[in-house]
This record gives C-alpha cells, sequence and structure tokens, in this order.
C-alpha cells in the first residue's frame, strides 16, 4: 500500500511540472520566423552566390516569382560565384529563415542534399 502511495505521489508531482504554464514555450525557439512563400517548380534552380536563378520553362513562370519571365533572380546574402547547379526541385519555398526544395526523389541533387527528397538551404 505504501509503494503505491509513493508512486501515485511520484506522478502526480511529475504531471504537475509538466503542466506548469511556461514550461514547454521555453523550449521552443523565439526566433523562428516561417511564411511559406512558394515559388513553383522551376525547371533549373541555380546557386549564383549573391542570388538564386530560378529558369520556367514558358513565360508563364511562377505569381510569386517574376510573372511573365522565363528567369527570376531572387536575391540572397553571399559573395557572387560561378553558377552551382542545385537542378529541378518540385517545389522551391520561402521560409523566412531557410530556403526549402522539395524533389520527387530521394536522390534529391548532389549540389543540394544528395539522398534526402527534402532540402533546406540557410539563409
Amino acid at each position: 500500500m505504501r509503494t503505491s502511495t509513493i508512486f501515485f505521489a511520484l506522478v502526480s508531482a511529475a504531471l504537475a511540472t509538466a503542466s506548469t504554464p511556461g514550461i514547454a514555450a521555453e523550449a521552443e525557439p523565439r526566433d523562428l520566423k516561417k511564411h511559406e512563400t512558394s515559388y513553383g517548380n522551376p525547371d533549373l534552380v541555380t546557386d549564383q552566390g549573391n542570388r538564386f536563378k530560378l529558369n520556367f520553362g514558358s513565360t508563364q513562370g511562377h505569381p510569386n516569382a517574376c510573372p511573365g519571365s522565363y528567369i527570376c533572380y531572387i536575391s540572397k546574402n553571399g559573395a557572387p560565384h560561378n553558377d552551382v547547379s542545385l537542378g529541378n526541385p518540385d517545389d522551391f519555398v520561402d521560409e523566412g529563415n531557410r530556403w526549402r526544395l522539395n524533389y520527387g526523389s530521394p536522390r534529391g541533387h548532389p549540389n543540394a542534399c544528395d539522398g534526402h527528397y527534402i532540402c533546406y538551404l540557410p539563409k
């Protein structure tokens, strides 16, 4: 009887501690800025260091990128360098603090994230 009383008291204390307001909020990062803005499915994404070059297969492009243009440039931080192909992701998304490239297979793209369906590029 005494063992079950001690066990019950310990479980009650643990539950009370876990439900204390503010504990869960403290564990989450406060500076997460996530606003998903899709740039659609470009035929080719190229990293040029200080910008991404999105090449679309038609002048319709994507409304969040460059309507009416085959090619769209998205500025980013970094020194300019020669083109590095990131391939043809199914979706190129701005998450605020990072870029998310969704690929249609786990092969991804070797210059982005080989072996993954999704690749995250920090800003």
